[in-house]
């Protein structure tokens, strides 16, 4: 477990883990801004796109970018907000104020993006196959989650 945890504070990811009386664990990962936006630049997965910036404030993010457009002239401006909360033991994404070139973005491809966001930060963050999360906060810097994995010590 050493191991692991060494691995994980080299990389775009810190970790602290802390044992509870009943012994379980809880843990904390702190993911970097540009970590965040490695991961929804990996969420929208459009190859198209060549410029992406992340405003993180206190509970949400601003993303700003721009794609090539198909017909190969020109760009499109896309923009959106980001907000995070956990439901059900999981990150969920809420992507909101979504305009494309002006124009509201369709649900459908926001719908996407909430998803598949949801599922890039998650893995990013989640270290253990067994947690949970309870927790989740974003800050002008950094993105934190908190996770409960429970134990053979724990259930027994």
């Amino acid at each position: 477990m050493l191991v692991a945890a060494f691995a994980l504070v080299t990389g775009a990811c810190s970790i602290d883990v802390e044992r509870n009386a009943d012994g379980s664990l809880e843990i904390e990962t702190v993911l970097t801004e540009e970590s965040v936006k490695n991961e929804i630049a990996k969420g929208i997965d459009d190859p198209q796109v060549n410029f992406l910036t992340i405003d993180m404030k206190p509970g949400y993010a601003l993303v700003d970018m721009e794609r090539d457009r198909d017909s190969g002239i020109g760009v499109d401006a896309i923009s959106f907000r980001v907000d995070l909360r956990v439901e059900d033991g999981h990150l969920a994404v809420d992507v909101t104020e979504a305009v494309w070139n002006d124009f509201p973005i369709p649900q459908e491809l926001v719908d996407i993006w909430n998803e598949e966001i949801a599922a890039d930060l998650e893995a990013e963050g989640k270290k253990d196959p067994d947690s949970t999360l309870v927790a989740v906060s974003l800050s002008e810097d950094a993105l934190t989650m908190q996770w409960h994995v429970e134990t053979a010590q724990s259930q027994g």
